[in-house]
């Protein structure tokens, strides 16, 4: 008999429990006793117990049998310790209902010595065998069976009943190495054993369920189960609230299981490449599968194959992207982007290489060829007396995983002899809502560094007005796209919104970039708004480096400017100051849209101006009597447009004539 086996004998009666002690110690167990099922509760509930059997008698005081083996069924240890029920009697109805409780055998008083010690024996010997065998099965962490039991187990449920029409779910936690990394791996833990419980107990009874990778479960249910993306949204939101680790994102795939000779792991790879299409997918939870899914998911698997060859044969070549100053037109900086052009696939899109890079980590390397490349320009510049721009680089999410990462950086600045002014380092609004803390903390550290950090395509993401006060940033780079739809212009209610962005980087003190500007209108309606820099296919597209050198000489900013191009003749025409002309106030801004004002009106108004509202306060206060209108622009700093009329109204100061937005921007195009 094997050691350490502890049998707990749970009866009121001293002379049955002297009698079973002495059996069962002869046989080298282990005993320990209880007067009444309390007692014997407090000590299977105990986690040193170690207690391999209960022998227990069903009439006692306190709490009698039926009450401990009805305990045991609802907190689950009548599954993994054995029941044997002491009786005196024969009822039958008893002895079903001890069965129906989960009890495993009887014992008849009188005891048999021969026949305790061969029932319990074998009884033991059993649940050891159960245990075994549920061990080789079973995800210790989860519960659920592992991989291999996943696979045998539904395959067998799909021979067994194939009139019967299912699905293959695919379950990932989206980021976990890097959640495990950053909450440490208890935490991590916690996690699975969360997702495992809920994927247990809401289809556990109804399918099969595995944990079949590190972060991976696998379900097989019917058809009938399945649920409407608003249902499983529901469910999402209604269970994953209670989380051990907030925030988490879970992404499922779905494959409708129509070919049955397929092996079951090519069923849960369907279901992982419908999963794989919805990734960083806000507020979407699963995708199902179909053909055009997979042709897809080959062509990846290509890419893939080719991405390390083509990094060591220079396949990837670093593009300029020119940005433009408002001001004077002249280059003020420039984006870097790569391309990828195969000797056999020819030019592949950045939108199909990069999305793939992102999801199987190869961006890491990537990006750091990029900033490689972008240093060596640089310094080849700087050796060769050329005037110096700065140039941006994206930084991609996965970047931020690496903990040395601006070590790395700043190792390229230090060995190419550069300045950090000269490099922007560019973060999506997005990264920031995706994994804020670390991010936010790495951001900060390159900017104590020296780097300029820009937000890339903001207006596209999420961003909280609190979060983007506290985040560190440079510049804004304001994504074109977002307020684009097909042929519509920049016009109503997306300029107005584009406006208040802009205003809103004022406030803030940021300047501004604005990306993917294709027309005159676009040019000039950012010019008016005070946008600082613009990029896009109405300068140029992106070009290799070489081709950019010659375009950037042809385009620098010239060493004496005139104010904003207007001729000197005109600037001198609106300085005169006449008494006999109205006097008109503009409040505005943009120095390029005072002088132009200014050029418009001179010829019959008095003209002062003022960039904010407060100093527009200061003089209206004093000369309100004298204005016989003022020109307002709504959108300011400091004190913005909304606010002085506000102000002006309480103070019972009223204007004769005001412009507002609109109108203003009427007489400034016509």
């Amino acid at each position: 008999m094997p050691d350490e086996k502890k049998i707990l004998i749970v009866d009121d009666n001293a002379v049955n429990n002297t009698i079973l002690r002495k059996i069962l110690t002869s046989c080298g167990y282990m005993v320990e006793e209880a007067i009444n099922g309390k007692e014997a509760l407090d000590i299977i509930n105990r986690p040193d117990s170690g207690i391999s059997l209960i022998m227990l008698d069903l009439i006692m005081p306190v709490m009698d049998g039926f009450a401990v083996l009805a305990d045991m069924n609802r907190t689950g240890l009548i599954n993994s310790i054995p029941v044997v029920i002491l009786t005196g009697n024969d009822e039958q109805e008893t002895e079903i209902k001890c069965l129906d409780a989960g009890a495993s055998d009887f014992l008849k008083k009188p005891y048999n010595a021969q026949l305790v010690r061969h029932k319990i024996a074998s009884i033991i010997r059993l649940c050891d065998n159960a245990k075994l065998i549920n061990q080789l099965e079973t995800d210790t962490l989860t519960g659920l069976y592992n991989k291999e039991c996943f696979n045998r187990r539904a395959e067998e449920q799909l021979e067994n009943n194939p009139d019967t029409a299912y699905l293959m779910y695919y379950v990932n936690i989206e980021d976990f190495k890097m959640l495990n990394a950053h909450y440490g791996t208890s935490a991590g833990d916690k996690l699975l054993h969360f997702v495992g419980s809920l994927i247990s107990c809401t289809w556990g009874d109804r399918g099969i369920c595995g944990r079949i990778g590190a972060d991976i479960f696998a379900m097989l249910l019917e058809e009938k189960d399945f649920m409407s993306q608003d249902e499983f949204a529901k469910f999402y939101g209604d269970h994953m609230k209670d989380s051990p680790i907030k925030g988490v994102s879970i992404k499922c795939g779905v494959y409708h299981i129509e070919d049955r000779t397929l092996p079951v792991p090519v069923m849960c790879d369907y279901a992982k490449i419908a999963e794989e299409s919805i990734r960083r997918q806000y507020g979407v939870y699963y995708a199902v599968y179909d053909s055009v899914m997979s042709q897809v998911a080959m062509r990846e698997h290509q890419l893939s194959n080719y991405m390390e060859e083509a990094l060591e044969q220079h396949q990837f070549l670093v593009y300029l992207q020119p940005k433009h100053s408002t001001e004077d037109g002249s280059v003020a900086g420039a984006e870097a982007l790569v391309r990828w052009i195969h000797p056999e696939l020819g030019f592949i899109s950045p939108g199909e290489f990069i999305p793939l890079f992102e999801k199987n980590g190869f961006i890491v390397k990537l990006d750091f060829f990029v900033w490689e490349e972008v240093c060596k320009t640089l310094h080849k510049w700087k050796e060769e007396g050329m005037e110096m721009i700065p140039i941006s680089v994206n930084a991609s999410r996965a970047d931020f995983l690496l903990s040395d990462l601006p070590e790395q950086i700043e190792g390229l600045i230090d060995k190419y002899q550069l300045e950090p002014d000269y490099i922007h380092v560019e973060v999506t609004e997005s990264a920031y809502t995706d994994n804020p803390q670390q991010i936010i903390s790495m951001v900060s550290t390159l900017r104590d560094m020296g780097f300029k950090i820009e937000m890339d395509d903001f207006g596209s993401g999420y961003s909280s007005l609190n979060m983007l006060s506290e985040l560190p940033i440079d510049i804004l780079k304001l994504d074109m796209k977002f307020m684009q739809s097909g042929s519509e212009q920049l016009k109503g209610s997306k300029r107005n919104i584009l406006s208040f962005i802009v205003s809103l980087s004022k406030w803030l003190q940021l300047p501004t970039v604005a990306e993917g500007v294709e027309t005159q209108e676009e040019v000039e309606a950012l010019k008016s708004m005070g946008v600082n820099l613009i990029q896009g296919y109405f300068y140029s597209k992106p070009m290799p480096m070489e081709e950019f050198r010659t375009y950037m000489g042809k385009h620098l900013k010239p060493k004496k400017v005139e104010s904003v191009g207007i001729p000197q003749m005109l600037l001198s025409e609106f300085t005169e100051d006449s008494k006999d002309k109205p006097l008109i106030l503009v409040v505005e801004d943009i120095e390029s849209n005072q002088i132009l004002m200014k050029r418009i009106l001179s010829a019959e108004y008095r003209i002062d101006t003022a960039d904010n509202g407060q100093i527009a306060y200061d003089y209206i206060k004093e000369h309100a009597n004298e204005l016989s209108c003022i020109l307002l622009d709504l959108l300011m700093p400091v004190m913005d447009g909304f606010q002085l009329l506000e102000i002006l109204h309480q103070m019972r100061i009223y204007l004769k004539f005001l412009l507002s937005l609109q109108q203003k921007q009427e007489i400034m195009e016509n």
